[in-house]
C-alpha cells in the first residue's frame, strides 16, 4: 500500500508576510477579515510550475516581487540550477522562508469548474515504482526529467507538488475533508482564481485513510520520476543504501491528493502543432475517400466550437487547421476499433481519441513516428485553440490539430489497466502554484 505522511514544509514566513486579518485580495465572497490563526497573501509571490511558464510570464513574476518563487521554480539565470539554489539557500537564512518545527499535513483548495471549489491534501508519499497502488497514466519525455533532475540534486528541495487523484465515494469523506486550520498562505493564481494552503489543526487518522487508497498521478509525471531518479542517486551510496525504506528524505515526494469520486476537476485538451508535415499526404486524407476519417469543411475560428458541441460523441473527433483552412475530421467508430485493435496495449488505452490521432493519422497517413515524437522537433503543443490557428496563420507551424479534452473516466480506466496515454493527454485546470509550501531533502 503507498505510504502518506504529514511533511515539514518550508513556506514564505508568517512572520513577515503573515497577519491575523484576511488581506481583501485573498478573501473569499462573504468572508469575514477575521483569521483563527495567522495568513499571508502570496499573490506577488507564488508562479505556475516549470511547464507552464511562457518567457514574458516568466519576466512579469520576476518584476512582482523580489522573492518570487520563479527565481527557484524556473530561474532565468545563466547557470539557472545554482541560481535557484542560491536564492533558496539565502531566503532561509535572511527569515524569507521558514521550515515549519513539526511536520503536518496541509488543506490544499482551489477554485473549480463553476466557481466551486477544489479540496485536496498535501502530504509526503514515500516513492514506489509503478505498480498497481500507484500509477501513472501518460508517456514523459526525457529532456524535462533531465532538468528537473539536475533543479532537484542542486537544491535538494522538492519546489510544486505533483497531483495525485485517489477514488471515495462513501459518506465519511465529508467528515475526513473538513479539517479546521490555522497557518495559512493564500494567492490568486494568473486566472484571479484563489488558492489556499493551511496546515491542518487536527489531521489524526487522515494520514492512514489515504494510505489504503489507489493513486494514480493526475500532473506531475516527470517530477515523480525525478523524484525516483534522486531517490537512485542518494541510495547509490553505501551508508544510505543501508537506511530502512522511507528513512532517507529522498524517500518521499510531496503531492495533493485529491478524491476524484467527490471533487469536480476539469481537465482541458492540449492541441498538437505540426512544425513540418507532408501536405500533400494530408490533403489526400481531406480529399478521401479514407477508411477512416471524413472531412468536413468548417471556418477556422468556428472548429473549437463545433468540437466543444460533440464533446460527448461517440466517435474520434478532431479540428484540423491548415493554410487559413479549417477542417473536422470525423473518425469511423469501427473502423476505429479495427485499426487499434492491432496495437499493443490495453482496450482502454486503444480507445482513446489520442491514440488513433498518434498511430492512424500521424502515423499510418504522415509517416510521423514514435521517435519523432519523442524528439521534440516534429510536434509541439499548445493549450489555446487561438494560439495554434495564429501560429498556423503566421506559418510558425504548418498545421495544428484541435483534439477534444480527455475525460476523467477515461484517464482513470487507463491508469486501472496498467497501461499509459499519449504524452501531454491531459490538463488539470488550474495549475497547483509553486510557493505556497515547499518541501527540503533534509535529514
Amino acid at each position: 500500500m503507498p505510504l502518506v505522511r504529514p511533511l515539514r514544509g518550508l513556506g514564505y514566513a508568517l512572520d513577515r508576510f503573515g497577519g491575523t486579518e484576511i488581506p481583501a485580495r485573498v478573501r473569499r465572497p462573504g468572508e469575514t477579515a477575521a483569521h483563527p490563526g495567522r495568513v499571508a497573501d502570496l499573490t506577488d509571490l507564488v508562479s505556475p510550475p516549470y511547464d507552464v511558464i511562457s518567457d514574458s510570464q516568466r519576466t512579469s513574476l520576476l518584476s512582482r516581487h523580489p522573492r518570487n518563487a520563479v527565481r527557484l521554480e524556473l530561474s532565468a539565470e545563466a547557470a539557472p540550477h545554482r541560481a535557484a539554489a542560491e536564492a533558496l539557500a539565502a531566503w532561509r537564512d535572511d527569515g524569507t522562508l521558514a521550515l515549519r518545527s513539526k511536520a503536518a499535513l496541509y488543506s490544499y483548495r482551489y477554485t473549480g469548474p463553476d466557481e466551486g471549489e477544489v479540496r485536496g491534501i498535501v502530504a509526503r508519499i514515500r516513492l514506489e515504482p509503478w505498480g498497481p497502488m500507484i500509477r501513472p497514466h501518460e508517456h514523459t519525455m526525457p529532456g524535462p526529467k533531465a532538468d528537473r533532475l539536475g533543479l532537484l540534486g542542486t537544491a535538494r528541495t522538492q519546489l510544486s507538488p505533483i497531483l495525485i487523484l485517489y477514488s471515495d465515494a462513501s459518506d465519511r469523506y465529508e467528515d475526513l475533508i473538513e479539517r479546521p486550520v490555522y497557518d495559512e498562505w493564500r494567492a490568486r493564481d494568473g486566472d484571479g482564481l484563489l488558492h489556499r494552503a493551511g496546515v491542518i489543526a487536527d489531521d489524526q487518522g487522515l494520514a492512514a485513510y489515504l494510505s489504503r487508497r489507489r493513486l494514480v498521478i493526475a500532473d506531475g509525471h516527470h517530477r515523480y520520476e525525478t523524484a525516483l531518479a534522486y531517490q537512485a542517486e542518494v541510495r547509490s551510496k553505501p551508508i544510505p543504501a543501508a537506511a530502512e525504506p522511507g528513512a532517507l528524505a529522498a524517500d518521499w515526494v510531496m503531492a495533493v491528493l485529491v478524491n476524484a469520486a467527490r471533487e469536480a476537476m476539469e481537465i482541458r485538451p492540449t492541441h498538437r502543432l505540426l512544425r513540418t508535415v507532408d501536405t500533400e499526404r494530408l490533403r489526400a486524407v481531406l480529399r478521401g475517400p479514407d477508411p477512416l476519417f471524413r472531412a468536413v469543411p468548417v471556418a477556422p475560428e468556428a472548429l473549437a466550437g463545433r468540437l466543444a458541441d460533440l464533446r460527448d460523441a461517440g466517435e474520434p473527433v478532431y479540428g484540423l487547421l491548415l493554410d487559413g483552412e479549417g477542417w473536422l475530421l470525423i473518425g469511423d467508430a469501427d473502423a476505429a476499433a479495427d485499426r487499434m485493435r492491432r496495437e499493443p496495449g490495453s482496450a482502454p488505452a486503444r480507445r482513446l481519441d489520442l491514440a488513433l490521432l498518434h498511430t492512424a493519422l500521424l502515423g499510418d497517413r504522415l509517416g510521423i513516428s514514435t521517435a519523432d515524437v519523442a524528439a521534440g522537433e516534429t510536434l509541439l503543443y499548445t493549450r489555446s485553440e487561438a494560439d495554434a490557428r495564429g501560429r498556423v496563420a503566421r506559418g510558425e507551424a504548418a498545421a495544428a490539430i484541435l483534439v477534444r479534452p480527455t475525460r476523467l473516466e477515461e484517464l482513470t480506466a487507463v491508469a486501472a489497466a496498467g497501461d499509459v496515454m499519449p504524452q501531454k493527454s491531459t490538463y488539470f485546470y488550474p495549475k497547483l502554484l509553486t510557493g505556497l509550501v515547499f518541501y527540503p531533502l533534509e535529514g
